[in-house]
C-alpha cells in the first residue's frame, strides 16, 4: 500500500466514524488554538509596547516629580521644600556629560475656556527643545521659541486633540485661549499622536490633550500641578515668590517633569546614575522624585512576556497532550477492531512495516485534520479577542508553524504504539479473531 493510498484510508476511517473522529481530534483542535489565540495576545502587548517606547523614545530619560506622604514628608518639608526644580534642570544639563537635550516641564492647573465653553486639556509649561524630546512634528503653524521665554509672551501651541474640543474644526491659528483669567494667543498645533488601546507603561502620556506655553509664564501665572500635598506654609511661600519673581532666579520653581536626552540607548544607564547622584546630593537625600529609563521598561516588559508567552504555551500544550493520549486510546480501540484486516493483509504480502506506516499516517491525518481546524479556530479566536475585548492582537506565523508542527508530532508519537502494536498481531491469530 503506498503513501496515498495510506492516506485515503485514514480519511475514510475519518468519514465513516464522523463523531468518533470529532472527539478525538478535540484536544488537539483546542490545544493549537490555545497556542495561537495566547501567542497572539503576547504578540500583540509585544508591539503594543514596542510602538509604545518609540514614543518616550528609546534614548531619553525622564525624571518625574514625586509625592512624598508620611514621616517622610516633615523631612522633606526641611530638606527639600520645592521637590523637582528648575535648578535641578541646570545641575543635568552641567554635570552629565551625556546629555543632548536637557527639557524641564511644569504641568499647572488652570480652567481653559474657548469662548464661555471650559474644556478638560491640560496646561504644560516647556522649552522648544520639547517638540524634539517628545517626538512630536507640528501640523501647522510653530512650536515656542526662545524668544516667547525671553519676552515672557502668552502663546500656545495646541495638541491635536485640545484643539478640537476648543475649535473643534475651526483653524485655531491667531484665536485665544483663556487659562485662568489670561489669554493666550494660538501660534501652533500639533499632528496627532497614537497613545494605542492600552498603555503598557504608566509613564506614558496622552499629549493630544495638552496645551503648550512657555516654562516661565507657567511659572509666574499658575499653580504647579502635585499629586503631592504641599504644606500651607510652603503654599504661602510659593505665592510670595510668584509675586516676587521679577526679583528672582527660576532656581527653585517647581517642575513636574525633566526630560533628558542621552547620545544612544547605552548611555541612559550611565547617564541615569548620575542624575540620580546630582539629585540625591542637591535633595540631601530625599527621593522626592523618581527616574523613569524607557529602555529599561522595555526589556522589563519584554522579559515578562517572554514568561507569560512560556507559561501560556505551556498551559495550552497540555491541552495537545490530552488530545494526543486520546488518539492513542482511539487508534488502540481502532487496531483491536480491525485485527482480521489486520490478518487479511498480511496474508496477501503486506510486511509489518507496511501495517505500521498504515496506522500512523491514519494518526497523523487525524493530527493534521484537528491542527488545520486548530489554525482557523486560533485565527478566528484572536480576531474576536481583537474586536471584543478591545485588544490589540498579531497572528504570529511562527506561532502557527509550531502549533501545526506540534499537532503534527502528537500525531506519530501517540500514533506509534497502537501501530507497533497493530504490526505485531500474529496474521493466523488474526485471521481467527472475531
Amino acid at each position: 500500500m503506498g503513501i496515498l493510498d495510506a492516506i485515503q484510508t485514514g480519511l475514510s476511517e475519518l468519514l465513516s466514524h464522523k463523531m468518533r473522529s470529532m472527539l478525538t481530534m478535540l484536544g488537539v483542535i483546542f490545544g493549537v488554538a490555545a497556542v495561537i489565540a495566547m501567542v497572539s495576545i503576547g504578540e500583540g502587548a509585544k508591539q503594543e509596547a514596542l510602538d509604545q517606547i518609540k514614543q518616550m523614545g528609546i534614548n531619553v530619560i525622564h525624571v518625574k516629580r514625586a509625592s512624598i506622604t508620611g514621616e517622610l514628608a516633615d523631612k522633606a518639608e526641611e530638606r527639600s521644600p520645592f521637590g523637582l526644580r528648575y535648578a535641578d534642570a541646570d545641575s543635568i544639563t552641567n554635570v552629565c556629560a551625556f546629555a543632548d537635550l536637557v527639557v524641564p516641564t511644569r504641568e499647572v492647573f488652570a480652567d481653559v475656556k474657548a469662548g464661555e465653553r471650559p474644556v478638560a486639556v491640560k496646561i504644560v509649561g516647556t522649552t522648544p527643545g520639547y517638540l524634539t524630546v517628545a517626538r512630536s512634528q507640528i501640523q501647522e503653524g510653530r512650536f515656542l521659541t526662545d524668544i516667547d521665554i525671553r519676552d515672557h509672551r502668552p502663546v500656545c501651541v495646541l495638541g491635536a486633540a485640545a484643539k478640537r474640543e476648543l475649535f473643534g474644526f475651526d483653524d485655531p491659528l491667531g484665536r485665544t485661549v483663556k487659562a485662568n483669567k489670561r489669554l493666550f494667543r494660538v501660534v501652533g498645533m500639533l499632528k496627532p499622536k497614537e497613545v494605542g488601546s492600552a498603555k503598557a507603561f504608566a509613564a506614558l502620556r496622552d499629549l493630544n490633550s495638552d496645551i503648550y506655553i512657555p516654562i516661565n509664564v507657567s511659572m509666574t501665572d499658575f499653580k504647579i500641578a502635585s499629586q503631592q500635598a504641599i504644606p500651607a506654609d510652603i503654599v504661602k511661600l510659593e505665592k510670595i515668590f510668584l509675586r516676587m519673581l521679577s526679583r528672582q532666579s527660576m532656581a527653585n520653581q517647581a517642575l513636574s517633569e525633566v526630560i533628558v536626552q542621552v547620545q544612544s540607548e547605552e548611555a541612559t544607564g550611565p547617564s541615569a546614575s548620575v542624575i540620580r547622584s546630582v539629585l540625591n546630593r542637591s535633595h540631601r537625600g530625599i527621593r522626592d522624585y523618581e527616574i523613569i529609563i524607557p529602555a529599561e521598561l522595555l526589556r522589563q516588559s519584554q522579559q515578562t512576556q517572554r514568561i507569560f508567552n512560556i507559561v501560556m504555551a505551556a498551559i495550552a500544550s497540555i491541552s495537545l497532550l490530552v488530545g494526543g493520549i486520546g488518539i492513542m486510546n482511539i487508534m488502540l480501540a481502532t487496531v483491536t477492531q480491525r485485527t482480521r484486516e489486520i490478518g487479511v493483509r498480511r496474508c496477501v504480502g503486506a510486511t509489518r512495516w507496511d501495517i505500521v506506516r498504515q496506522f500512523m499516517l491514519e494518526a497523523l491525518v487525524i493530527t493534521c485534520a484537528g491542527g488545520l481546524i486548530g489554525v482557523a479556530g486560533g485565527i478566528g479566536g484572536a480576531r474576536a479577542i481583537s474586536e471584543y475585548a478591545g485588544w490589540r492582537t498579531v497572528v504570529s506565523m511562527q506561532a502557527i508553524i509550531v502549533s501545526f508542527g506540534v499537532s503534527a508530532l502528537v500525531g506519530v508519537v501517540f500514533g506509534m504504539y497502537p501501530a507497533i502494536r497493530a504490526a505485531l498481531v500474529d496474521p493466523i491469530e488474526a485471521l481467527r479473531y472475531g
